[in-house]
């Protein structure tokens, strides 16, 4: 039997964990994709965010799926715009299912069990996230790319601002 329950703050040493492995995967499978992170200082900066917020804060929702242990979990925030459309959306921070449970419905549940029964009592119509590039697992799916992020280094925009290019220059842009 699978269940999917809202976490808690009780659950973020669970979540935390979960997060450092998805974490190193990523940095695994996408190593220029990211800025350069250790996986445990941000798991545990993460995991002490949602202790801190799980219990408190209405916009932070992350879900865990459990049965004797656990399976996966899917996290996020409710986003608000004072201007654009839609008014509100749900932006997927992170999903994850530990490797042994993949292909299992861990992820389905997630979305079915949690986030859209959550998305449809509160009448958001939109849920929004953010890939790396090369990662075709949500165009695949059906989900629509609406936008791209870009990244600059501060140090090389200051150049850029000056009018030299940071690149011309044998640095990286965006380290």
């Amino acid at each position: 039997m699978r269940l999917v329950r809202p976490a808690t703050a009780n659950d973020a040493r669970a979540l935390g964990t979960m997060l450092q492995a998805l974490m190193v995967e990523h940095q695994t499978h996408y190593p220029d994709a990211y800025p350069r992170l250790d996986p445990n200082t941000a798991a545990a900066h993460y995991a002490e965010d949602w202790r801190r917020r799980l219990d408190i804060d209405p916009a932070c929702k992350v879900w865990l799926a459990a049965d004797r242990d656990v399976r996966g979990f899917l996290a996020g925030e409710v986003w608000s715009r004072p201007v654009g459309e839609p008014a509100s959306s749900f932006f997927v921070e992170w999903i994850y299912v530990v490797p042994e449970h993949r292909q299992t419905g861990v992820g389905r549940a997630l979305f079915r069990d949690g986030l859209l029964p959550y998305c449809r009592r509160h009448g958001i119509g939109v849920v929004e996230g953010r890939t790396v590039p090369g990662d075709t697992q949500w165009s695949s799916r059906g989900w629509a790319t609406t936008a791209l992020s870009v990244m600059r280094g501060v140090d090389a925009l200051a150049l850029d601002v000056e009018g030299r290019n940071a690149d011309t220059l044998g640095r990286k842009g965006a380290a």
